[in-house]
Formats: structure tokens, sequence, C-alpha cells
């Protein structure tokens, strides 16, 4: 039977998790969590939330929380299951400090044909590996500890065979990033970062052209993508390229958040 798009991002992003990330089954989700990268929000994290009776959602919350601290971590997102009406989950979590964020569910529905700039080289990540770190420096992270951790996660991402990392290159800077990574028969388009003088000069387009290519390569059945609502220009890019909104998904962040690291 065929996933729904929503069902499909859910999947990619639990294993998206396990890549930098230890688990355990609680009885109302995933927690997934790392002592190692204790300092990001998406190394820790509880996943696949599901409620029977939304009375037990407090008890929940606090169950969590003491399953956090006792390894000296913290919970930074809540991610309701497919089918969990995030509403009261919502409710609850508001007065804790924990606000909705919501994302696009996007399918690719045609081939594109996509013009690629001149000018912007994309190359493989772990061919040109200090290039792809760079691209994590100097983001206004909210301390060097965030900084320093999203750079060692990213480079240990690089060692599953299914992430396949490209940078896009200015005039020999990085002028941004993107992966394709393969779960079972789909793929997902992750991680497009793009910076200000990569936009100016189209390697958004060249690192999705690029993506897109090694899809159809692979002869991936099925590809997607997850966007931030606010992320209007990686969703016009995206849209543009041939896929559709298919469904929305719904997360509950600790604030503050830190600003956004990447497009997709």
């Amino acid at each position: 039977m065929q996933r729904s798009t929503v069902a499909s991002l859910l999947r990619s992003t639990q294993a998206y998790c396990s890549q930098i990330c230890d688990k355990e089954t609680l009885p109302f989700g995933i927690a997934y969590y790392s002592r190692r990268f204790a300092a990001l929000p998406q190394a820790n994290q509880l996943r696949e939330v599901v409620f029977d009776d939304p009375g037990r959602i407090a008890a929940a919350f606090d169950q969590a929380q003491a399953w956090f601290a006792q390894r000296e971590l913290v919970c930074h997102r809540w991610a309701p299951a497919e089918g969990q009406a995030p509403q009261p989950i919502g409710a609850c979590l508001a007065s804790r400090g924990f606000l909705p964020r919501a994302s696009v569910a996007l399918a690719l529905t045609q081939w594109p044909q996509l013009e690629v700039p001149a000018g912007v080289r994309v190359l493989p990540a772990r061919a040109v590996r200090a290039a792809f770190l760079a691209s994590y420096a100097g983001l206004d992270a909210p301390s060097a500890a965030v900084e320093a951790q999203e750079r060692e996660s990213a480079g240990e991402r690089l060692d599953d065979p299914q992430f396949d990392a490209f940078v896009a290159v200015i005039d020999g800077e990085p002028a941004g990033r993107g992966a394709l990574y393969q779960v079972g028969d789909m793929a997902r388009i992750i991680d497009l970062f793009i910076r200000p003088v990569g936009l100016d000069r189209g390697a958004d387009r060249a690192l999705l052209a690029h993506l897109l290519t090694l899809a159809r390569r692979l002869a991936m059945r099925h590809i997607y993508a997850q966007v931030e609502a606010e992320q209007r220009g990686c969703l016009e890019l995206l849209q543009r390229a041939g896929f559709v909104a298919d469904g929305e998904i719904v997360e509950f962040h600790r604030q503050p958040a830190p600003p956004p690291r990447a497009w997709c």
C-alpha cells in the first residue's frame, strides 16, 4: 500500500534523526536524543506522538521532561504522528513554552526541465568536505556550541551512503548546499540552504537541478520535500520545478527557537 506524502516525510524524518541520535520508545511517542549533540534541537525531540485521551497530554509532558532531564538533556520538539490532531497537543504545550511550526508537504508530479545557471559548480560534499562544513559557519547561530555541533553532525551524516549531499560553489566559495536522502523507494530533497550570494547567482536552481537529475538516474519512485510555510522562496522554487503541495505537517518547537538554518 502506498504511503501518503505526509506519512512518507514523517518516515524519512525518523530515519534522518537516527543518523545522529539514539532512540527509545515511550508510551506516547519515540524519543530521539543525543548527549553528544545536546545543543541541537533536531537531536533531542519527541516524534510520532499519539494520544487516545487528550486528558493525558499534561501528564505525558511531565513524563517526557523527566525522561530527558534524567539524561541531562532538554526536549526541544514534539511532532504528532500522522492522523493525530495537533490542536490538543498544541493547547497543552502553548503554556509550556512551545509554539506550532507548520510545514508544507510536497510531492514531485513531473520531471522538470531546469536551466542550470552559468558560473555555479555543484560538487559532491564528500569530495569537498571542508567547503560543505564551511557552509554552516557564520550564520547567526544562537551560540558557538550550536554552530560547532551543526558542523559536526553534518559531517557525520555524510557517512550514510543513502545521504548524497552537494555544495554549490561560486568563484571558489560555498554558495549553498543540498542533499538527496533515500529511504526505501523514496527520496527527499533536504537541507537545501542558499547563501545570499547564491540566490543572486542561481545556486538554488543549480542545486535543485542536480539533485533531481540524481533522483531520476537512481530511478526513485517517489520524490518529496518538506518546507516550512514561511520559507516562501524555497516553496516557490520547488513548485516551479514540478512539486505540488500534498498536506501539512505541524510540529511544536520550544521557544525561543533558532532562526531557520535551511530552506528545506
